[in-house]
């Protein structure tokens, strides 16, 4: 008969330990994967975002769906599969073109999400090769954030009249007026 023993060898230990940090390293790396395929990004710095992930090479687009609860990120104009977390859930939002005199609300294309499917588009931000955007306000949250034209973080304005004050003071500025 064999006795029963008390306690475990050193490689039993060793081997337990080996197969808890394995176990710990693959939930590890799948936890990680996931988090990174739904990122939140601050709105000040959106254009900045988008234009890093096109590298300076090519078009990225934010299309917000579903009443801006999904924001899908298009590059040269095809789904990369990756959402932002831009708006809380069911959150009004409102987007305004300005056309170099006035501002207007935008109305945005519907997105084919596959096949038949459309869905109305609630905010559209483009971000072309060279740096450059639309000149557009969103209304969100009671602020009114503004992306210019080039790579800088947006503005951030108490409303959308000010925002537009300051466009339109911007373009008398650079007229020489």
């Amino acid at each position: 008969m064999s006795k029963l023993r008390g306690a475990f060898t050193l490689f039993e230990l060793l081997l337990v330990l080996l197969l808890i940090v394995i176990l710990y390293g693959l939930f590890a790396q799948n936890f990680s994967i996931s988090s990174q395929e739904d990122e939140s990004v601050k709105l000040e710095r959106l254009n900045l975002y988008l234009a890093g992930i096109g590298g300076g090479e090519n078009l990225v687009s934010l299309r917000c769906i579903d009443n801006c609860n999904e924001c899908r990120v298009l590059i040269n104009g095809k789904d990369t599969n990756k959402t932002l977390n831009v708006f809380e859930k069911n959150s009004a939002v409102e987007a305004y073109y300005f056309d170099g005199k006035r501002l207007e609300k935008a109305a945005f294309d519907d997105y084919h999400v596959s096949g038949y499917r459309r869905e109305k588009v609630c905010f559209r931000l483009d971000v072309y090769p060279n740096g450059s955007s639309d000149k557009l306000v969103l209304e969100y949250k009671k602020k009114a954030y503004l992306f210019e034209n080039y790579m800088e973080d947006g503005k951030v304005f108490d409303s959308v009249a000010s925002a537009r004050d300051f466009l339109e003071n911007s373009q008398l500025e650079a007229r020489g007026r």
